[in-house]
Formats: structure tokens, C-alpha cells, sequence
């Protein structure tokens, strides 16, 4: 049940399950609760969710689902009972989420407008390539990493990661970093001499699977870091960098997007 849960969770706020819908049609409902109708739209997604995520499709696992929407939908009705949407504590937490949902959406639609070619991916390869040089030897960290923009967010979190939650799952939920985020907070494999010298001593210190018990901070940013493995240094394959030459080419969209609108915003601090 756990699991149908976290599924269900992440199709309320991941934008790639198509929930959000400005267009104001009628919609056919599988249940109700008190008069507020339980969407086709919306139990449709969290099935397709929970099977992408490993759950078989059964007739079991729909009624669960089915069960679960209709327990959510009671507890957010006793919530707005008590006024709770209406606190600052969860107005923030809209705010945030907001913000990390349009930013996704974003740099989504702008990488389907404008897809990342092959040839982008070779250019980005043999460009990191020459960075590297010779390495001497150097150590490789691969790691996964949840990003919050709150300390008391990166607290909450490193609780429930104390408790046994996924540390892959919180990420996808959670972290405010873009580009890992769809990954489960996987950054893959980065040469010591290019990580974060706070991140680089945290690492040193895990064992194989193991997060740290603090977060760090960086900047404005609060990270939570998992170790997933190490090695000595080797070169990848074109074909196993792919997907971090994809999040290397979207950080760098990112960055000269910023540098563009920053040079026409009036900011002031």
C-alpha cells in the first residue's frame, strides 16, 4: 500500500502525468465523496504511474487505487475543514512547489520544441573529454542527490530517509534541482577534482549506498547526498554518458537562459 501511495503522490505533482489541465470540460468520475467527483483523468494516471513504476495490473490494484483516491480526497476535505490551505505554512509550500513545477515544465517544453540532436551529445562528450585530460589515477564518485531550498526542508526529509523511505523517490518528488530530479536524484559518475569540495568530503566519509546523516548547505541550496558507488577513473563510453551529457547540456541552457534574463530584469537587493 505504501507504494500504490508514493505512486499516487507523485501523480498530483509530477507534470509529466498530464493532470494539469487548463481546459474546463466535463470530465467522466469513477467515485465521489461528498459530492466531489474523483476523476477518470486523474485515477487513469495514477494507474498508468503505479504500473510504470513496477506494480502489476490486476483488478486488485485498481480497486486499491480506487480506494486510495477516495481515502486522500476525505483527508483533504477534513484539512480544508480545519483551514489548513489556508496557512501560511502551506501557502509557502505552494509557492515552492509552483515554482519547481514551472520551471520543469519549462525546460520541458522547450527541449521538445528544441530536441537534443545526437550531435549535441558528441559535441558535449568530446568536449568534457579535454576537460578531463590526464587524470592520474583520479577517483570517480557516482551519487545521487535531493535538493531543497529550505534547511528545515532538507531536515524533514533527512527524517524520513532515517525512517526508510526512498531516498530515489523523495528526489523525484521533492528536490528542487531540475536536472536531476526526473533521475531520483541521480547526478552519475563526476571526477572528484570537479565536485563540490563540501559534497567531495561528505562522499569520502559513506560506505556503498549510504546518505549522509546531515545536509549540506551550498550556497542558497541545502543538499542531501547518498553514495552510490566509486571507482578509479576511466573514461565512459559515448553511450554510458549519454544521460549526463543530456543533463550537462540542459544545466547549460539553464545557465545562459538566466545570464540572458538577468542582463534585461531590474533586480534589485
Amino acid at each position: 500500500m505504501k507504494t500504490i501511495w508514493l505512486a499516487l503522490l507523485l501523480v498530483l505533482i509530477h507534470p509529466a502525468t498530464g493532470l494539469a489541465n487548463p481546459e474546463k470540460k466535463e470530465l467522466a468520475f469513477v467515485a465521489s465523496v461528498n459530492n466531489a467527483p474523483i476523476t477518470q483523468q486523474l485515477y487513469d494516471a495514477a494507474l498508468k504511474n503505479a504500473i510504470e513504476r513496477g506494480a502489476k495490473d490486476s483488478p486488485e490494484l485498481r480497486q486499491a487505487i480506487k480506494e486510495e483516491l477516495i481515502n486522500r480526497e476525505l483527508l483533504v476535505q477534513e484539512a480544508k475543514k480545519e483551514g489548513l490551505e489556508k496557512t501560511p505554512e502551506f501557502i509557502l509550500q505552494v509557492d515552492q512547489f509552483e515554482q519547481t513545477l514551472l520551471l520543469q515544465l519549462y525546460i520541458d517544453q522547450h527541449f521538445q520544441k528544441n530536441p537534443i540532436t545526437d550531435e549535441q551529445l558528441k559535441a558535449e562528450y568530446e568536449r568534457q573529454k579535454k576537460l578531463i585530460g590526464d587524470t592520474g589515477g583520479e577517483v570517480q564518485y557516482r551519487f545521487s542527490q535531493i535538493v531543497t531550498t529550505k534547511e528545515s526542508e532538507a531536515m524533514i526529509l533527512m527524517s524520513r530517509l532515517q525512517k526508510g523511505d526512498s531516498f530515489t523517490q523523495l528526489a523525484r518528488e521533492f528536490s528542487a534541482d531540475a536536472a536531476t530530479k526526473k533521475e531520483g536524484g541521480s547526478v552519475g559518475w563526476v571526477n572528484a577534482s570537479q565536485m563540490n569540495a563540501a559534497v567531495l568530503q561528505t562522499l569520502r566519509l559513506l560506505n556503498k549506498n549510504e546518505f549522509a546523516k546531515k545536509p549540506i548547505q551550498i550556497g542558497n541550496a541545502w543538499v542531501i547526498v547518498r553514495l552510490d558507488d566509486k571507482r578509479a577513473m576511466k573514461i565512459p563510453t559515448f553511450d554510458e554518458s549519454k544521460p549526463q551529457l543530456r543533463q550537462a547540456i540542459v544545466q547549460q541552457y539553464l545557465t545562459e537562459t538566466v545570464r540572458r534574463l538577468r542582463q534585461n530584469a531590474k533586480i534589485v537587493m
